[in-house]
Formats: C-alpha cells, structure tokens, sequence
C-alpha cells in the first residue's frame, strides 16, 4: 500500500517474432452503436501487454472477441500462426487454445466451493472416483499460493462467503492454474486488491511473460499499468488511439490518450471546506477504538476515509453503520444510503433499466399504494448521472450493457439522495476510470459541504487526500487517526502494519454463524424425528419393522418425485407438471407395458425424451419453466386419459418383484427410501452435479467457462425425469393398477418438501437427505393425525402449516446467522 511501483526491465523488441493472436481491422457493433472499430493489435508472445481506457471505450468488448464469448462483426484474425474462423471462436475453443480471462464482474459460482470452481474451469483432471475433488482442493491451494502466498484462503469455503477481494484472487489463481495456458488477460484485476496483493499479481505477470506466455493487464490503476507492461495500447471511443513502449511514455500520456485532462487529486477543496459545527452523525466506541483510548464522533459535514491492509475490518464498520442497531459499540443518528463496490452481488439490478436502478432508491422510501410517475423519476434520475456524467440517453439501457464503470455511476446515482444524512462508500471508483474518478470526487465534496456524513473504504490510498480525517484498521480495530495534512500515503502504510494490543475476535461470530447454518440444515430432520417420536409414543408398534413397512411404503413415490423435482430447483426452476408425469408412467406400465411390452417402452422413452424438449424450449426459446413445465403438465394428463379413460390396469409380471423384495430386519420402503437418497447424493456430488448447481446459480459463469447451457438443460431435466420415471413405475408395482390422477397431488408436495429439506428456489441449492426427510415428514401427516384421532381432512392444512413453520425457522436461522 502505497509503495513505490518500480518499471520493468524491457523485454527484446517482439516484431520480429509471429505474434501470438493477431487482430486485423476488428468491428464489432451493436444495433447503431459501434463498440470496436477497425482494431488491428499484435499481441506478441512473452510481453505483458498494458491495455487502458476510459469506460466504454471498448476494451471489454474486444476481449470478449479475444475469448470466444463475442464474435466479431467484421475483421480478420490469426492465432498461433493460423487463420482464426471467429463463427466457430467458442469460449471452449479458447480455452482449449490456451487462452484465459479474469473477468472484470467476477464470473464466479457463488453457490459452489473454491475447489468446486477450480473444477469448472479445469474440468481435465476430474477422475472417476469418489475422491475427485480432492485433486481440485491441491490445484486451488497451491495455484492461490503460488500467486498470492499467505493468502489462507480455505478451498472448501464457499465463494460467496468470501470477501470480494478473496473472489478476486481464486478467480485469478483460477484462470491462471491452467497447464496450457499461452494469454492471461487481466480485467481490472488489482481493482479489490490491496498493495501488496496487487505487487504479488504484477510480480506473477512478469513471470509468466518470462516463461513466454502472453498477458494483457487492463486497469484504471495507470501506474500499475506502468509498472508491469512492455508496451500500452490507449482506447478511445471504440479505436485505438495509440500502440507505444512503455519506456516512451507516462501517466500524463495515458490521460490524455483516454480524454483526460492530466488533473490529479488535490486537497484543495478539503482545505477550502467550510468548518462550520455540524451535528453528531455517527458515534464509535467499544473494542473498535480501544487503541485510541476514547469513543470517535463523526460528524456531518466531513469526509471520513477508511484504510488499512485488505479484511482489517473497513468493511465491517460501513455494515454496523448501515445497520445502525448501536450494536458492537457502533451507532448512527440520520437516514442512510450505502454505495457497494461489489455490482454484481450487492449493487445492481441485473435485469432492470439504469434507471429503475436510479429511481429504486426514492421508490422505496414511497407510500405503499403512491403512484410512481416514470416521468419525474426520469426527471430526477437524469439530474443525478449530469452530475457523474452518466449519458441520460442510456437510462432507458438495462444497466448490464453499460460498461463497469458507468454502472457504478448509477449505483452512485442512486445514493445522491438529498433525504440521506449519511452516506457509506464501499470502494466506490472500483473500476473507474480517471476522468470518472474526478466526477465522483466532485460529487462527493458536494455531499459533505451540505452538512452530510460521507464515510469512505477505498483500496486505493491516494483518494484519502479529499477526506477530512482517515481512520486506520488494523486486525479489526482503528489504530490511527489521520487528520489536515498528516493525512499522507506513507502515514496510511505504516498505520495499517501497526499490531493492536489485543484484536478484535471474530470467532465467536464465526462460531455463531457455523452453529446456525448446521441448525438450518438439520431442520428438516428434527422435523421427521418430532413426527416419528410422536407416533411411537402413542403406539410404540410403529418403530416395528412391520409397522414401519406400512408407514413409510407410501412415502417412497414422493421421496422420488420430491427428488425429481430438487434437481429441477437445482436450476433455479420449478416443475409443475412432475406429478402429472408420474401418472402418465403409472398409467402407461399399467396398460400399454402389459399388453404391448414393445409399443410401452416406446411410450416410456417418449416420455423421456419429452423431458428433453421441455428443456430444450426452455432453453433455446428463453421460456419461463414455470410456463413450459404447465403447458406440459397437460399434455400429460391428456395423454394419460387416452391411454386409460378410468382406473384399472395391471401392473406387468416382471415390475412388482423389482419393488417387493426382502432384506430380512430391514423394512423394504425403508431401503428403497434410502436408495433413492444415496442416488441423488452421489449424483449431486458428481462432476456433473457440481455444474448443474453452478447453472442454477450462475448460468454466465459457466457459459463464459466454456459449458453448454441446453446440454446441461437436457442433464437436468433428464435426472429428474428418472426420478419420475421410477416413481411411476413404484406405484404401479405396489397399487397393481393405476389412475392418471394418481400423481395431481405430488407436484405441489415435491415442491413443500424441497423447500423443508432446505433447498434454496434459487440460488442452485439443494440438499438430497433434507428432501428425502422434508418428504417422508409429510407423507407420515396423514399417518400422525390418525394416531392423534383427527380428521385426516385436516391433512393439507398440517403439511401448509409444518412448511410455514419450517421456513419461518429457516428465515430465524439465516438472519442470526448472518448477523452473528
């Protein structure tokens, strides 16, 4: 942090070398709008190629061309020496091709481990074997070590529980663990990086330029830029504006390459602030400013920065503020808005207008039943982005297709609100380009000279010269405070290494939280276990294996269904017509399986295959599930009530013994039930699976991972068609009939017991054993309130009643959890 980025030794002039991609008269446009326009680039073998320019200049859009994920309009390219078909340019092309990319909006699987995600993008070294993962877990460790040592970054940690920096370095160690790896590109990624992480990457850079790979580092960090490249290409407004050695040029240069003006960060406007008395904002005491020996008040009107090495505890200061409980020695006096620099996670609204992400901040604060006026949020929306030099015109854009940095001007935007006392800044410019640093700079001082609090992260220590006061972490408490001109970045550095008497202990939240995620997910077995102890206390012949046989063999069809559908929630979907499947294979093996073996199992795989198109229109159509699974649901029905107008049937010979056999002591249902889990576990845990939770949570990442979305579509919906298939097949051997309404109620129960046994409807969670318990307990409802003598036409009403009380247990749970 704040240390002194020495230029690199020039490499030997490459000209004279085949460079490795080559890009000639490269266009890409969108509609009207020209994003790349006749680009022609070299990018040689063994050099760290520094790419900069402002936002939406271009620069994502042409490595999206470099990494198969955009084909280019017009152009020609050459990679590794032979002509490059862009139609046929996939991102699994590219990364077979030795090409990799760290995504500026980090393309990782939040729902799925470390190692997990190192699997996604290196799926070569999957075995078949039960301890596959275990090769991932020793290819995360040692890749994030190599680059960034010390980092201690638990590879079984789920991602989205680490901080966005930890994000940051495991999607770079990701990309970069690959043995075939020829070009790296860097998107902003020193962007969540403290100095000694950013040091370490740029360190890693050279090295593997040396070893002769390619690199290309994009950053707004213009003097990192300097510090690790051979040469720097400047974009502006979709071209290059010049190709030049990175000895020939300097800072001043890039700015004004960009459209800048060369200004630089001044404290002139902090000194020029008038220091009128403002009111108490804020109030600190605690373990927090133990260091300092007394409580800390920011008041409004001031700019407080905070600083300090990457997880010292910034972060968590801006949520006990944003909080404002007056919890952990922390409290706030005034409304509050919050700026995140994670977009993707906390900021914006993917699917929404810039702005609808704009206005949600005023809409919110409205009546319940005030009517919104588009025309006046558009009024006020357009004023806040004039402010940050956000184009009005693009309002009406989802704000995915704005580059990064213009959609942190709209979260920005948001938090301009004149009603806000206080306003908190996760690392803001995160991302941002000069020109826009200086706008947001400027807005700022405007915030705080109208008597507002603006409490300041940032991981660049250069910005804290516009704050009025820094305050320094250190392990989890403020062990300086820097005020006028002693704010400086050497006096920030020195303050951030400082060792703290005692630091602030986080394991007990730790703990907590752990405790509380265990309790989440042991729910849906306490639940079967309360039921089960209920029912062996009024009639202890119930845990017979007898007794057992009867309870649980109705049990088995929606644990089989239940888990058919789990798979479907898997991907962040719903299948309404399951239950109605399973009827139509009750109906068919009853009838068409007897009578015509040949023409049964032919309906049988139409039934399959069926599935697959579902998944097909879902996918290649972009039709909601919920639409597609109904309308199929349906078909059917009606195709079941052909087959077999009335109940009847038989079920074939060969089916019953597949279902009826014995294990001597043990009940079979129970067995079967067991089975059935044991199947779904293990193909959950699968590689397969593992990319089947990562679509359900993050279908882009792992497209941009080079994994077919419709074949992984097709995957799942062909799981849980097995499923159902099965369970058609248990009824007809255990009724030795069958009715097409024999399944209408397992849709609605499959989706009550997904959600007990703790799967998330989106989000790509799911939990095989809870399901198989949140269905046993409701399959047993009917059973307990016969042994309590009531009415089993209170049925529905105790399964609606023992799921709200599960989920509002769940909500208790999470909410503790989260807030320790």
């Amino acid at each position: 942090m704040g240390q002194v980025l020495a230029m690199p030794t020039a490499l030997p002039s490459q000209t004279n070398a085949a460079p490795f991609f080559s890009l000639l008269n490269i266009g890409k446009s969108y509609g009207s709008t020209r994003a790349n326009d006749a680009i022609t680039l070299d990018i040689h073998k063994s050099e760290v190629l520094g790419l900069v320019g402002a936002n939406g200049a271009g620069k994502s859009t042409l490595m999206r061309i470099l990494c198969g994920v955009t084909e280019p309009s017009d152009g020609e390219g050459r990679l590794d020496g032979q002509a490059l078909d862009f139609s046929g340019f996939s991102p699994a092309e590219a990364r077979r091709r030795g090409i990799r990319i760290v995504w500026q909006e980090l393309s990782l699987a939040p729902n799925l481990s470390v190692a997990e995600n190192f699997y996604v993008e290196q799926p070569q070294f999957a075995k078949l074997s039960p301890l596959w993962l275990s090769r991932y877990h020793r290819l995360a460790q040692e890749s994030i070590e190599r680059i960034f040592p010390r980092a201690g970054i638990a590879t079984g940690r789920l991602v989205g529980e680490l901080t966005i920096a930890e994000r940051q370095m495991v999607e770079i160690a990701r990309a970069a663990s690959d043995p075939r790896l020829k070009l790296l590109i860097l998107d902003e990624p020193t962007s969540s990086l403290g100095a000694e992480r950013s040091a370490q990457l740029r360190s890693f850079a050279r090295s593997l330029a040396e070893r002769g790979a390619s690199v290309i580092f994009i950053s707004h960090k213009l003097a990192e830029v300097l510090s690790v490249s051979d040469r720097v290409v400047a974009m502006r407004n979709g071209r290059i504006a010049w190709v030049k050695e990175t000895g020939e040029t300097n800072i001043a240069d890039l700015v004004e390459a960009m459209g800048g003006t060369g200004e630089t960060v001044t404290r002139a406007a902090r000194e020029a602030r008038e220091k009128a008395p403002h009111p108490i904002r804020a109030r600190i005491t605690g373990a927090r400013v133990e260091k300092l020996n007394r409580p800390l008040e920011l008041h409004g009107g001031e700019i407080v920065g905070i600083a300090g090495l990457e997880g010292s505890g910034q972060r968590q200061l801006l949520e006990a503020l944003f909080a404002g409980r007056n919890k952990d020695g922390v409290s706030r006096e005034g409304a509050v808005r919050f700026v995140s620099g994670d977009r993707s996670r906390e900021g914006a609204f993917p699917l929404w207008s810039v702005l609808d992400n704009i206005a949600i901040g005023r809409i919110a604060r409205r009546a319940p039943l005030s009517l919104v006026s588009d025309t006046a949020e558009r009024t006020e929306a357009t004023a806040r982005a004039e402010k940050l030099a956000l184009d009005p015109k693009r309002l009406s854009s989802k704000i995915v297709e704005l580059s990064g940095g213009n959609q942190q001007k709209a979260l920005v935007a948001r938090a301009l609100d004149p009603e806000a006392e206080i306003v908190l800044l996760d690392d803001p410019t995160r991302g941002v380009d000069i020109a826009a640093k200086r706008d947001f700079y400027r807005v700022v001082r405007e915030i705080a000279a109208q008597g507002r609090l603006v409490v300041w992260h940032s991981t660049e220590d250069l910005e804290f010269l516009e704050c009025d006061r820094v305050l320094v972490f250190a392990k989890g408490r403020i062990v300086a405070e820097l005020e006028g001109d002693a704010i400086s970045e050497d006096r920030i550095v020195s303050a951030s290494f400082t060792e703290p008497e005692i630091a602030v202990k986080e394991e007990r939240r730790d703990v907590g939280r752990g405790l509380g995620l265990m309790l989440l997910r042991l729910v849906p077995f306490i639940s079967l276990f309360a039921v089960f102890a209920v029912m062996a206390s009024l009639n202890p012949l119930v845990a017979s294996s007898f007794g057992l046989e009867l309870l649980l063999a109705p049990a088995v069809t929606l644990v089989l269904v239940a888990l058919a559908q789990m798979f479907v929630v898997g991907g962040s979907e719903i299948d309404l017509g399951v239950g109605a499947f399973t009827g139509f294979i009750n109906v068919v093996s009853a009838t068409l399986l007897v009578a015509s073996p040949v023409l049964g199992t032919a309906a049988l795989l139409c039934g399959l295959l069926g599935y697959g198109l579902i998944a097909t229109l879902i996918q290649l159509r972009a039709t909601p599930a919920i639409v597609v699974t109904l309308g199929a649901s349906f078909i059917w029905m009606g195709w079941g009530q052909t087959v077999q107008p009335s109940p009847g049937g038989e079920s074939p010979a060969w089916l019953s013994p597949l279902f009826t056999w014995a294990i001597p002591g043990l009940p079979t249902p129970l067995v079967l039930i067991v089975l059935a889990g044991f199947a779904a576990f293990v193909l959950d845990r699968s590689p397969w699976g593992t990319v089947l939770r990562g679509f359900g949570s993050s279908p882009m990442a792992l497209v941009r991972s080079g994994w077919s979305a419709w074949r992984f579509a097709v995957l799942r919906y062909g799981i849980a068609a097995l499923f159902g298939l099965v369970a058609g097949l248990y009824v007809t051997a255990t009724n030795n009939a069958s009715d097409i309404n024999a399944g209408a109620s397992f849709t609605l129960l499959s989706i009550a017991a997904v959600v007990i046994g703790g799967c998330q409807l989106l989000g790509g969670f799911i939990a095989p054993w809870g399901v198989v318990a949140g269905a046993v307990t409701l399959s047993l409802i009917g059973a307990l309130l016969a042994s309590l003598g009531v009415s089993t036409d209170f049925n529905a009403a105790v399964q609606g009643g023992l799921l709200i009380v599960i989920l509002g247990l769940q909500a208790l749970t999470l909410r503790r959890s989260r807030h320790g």
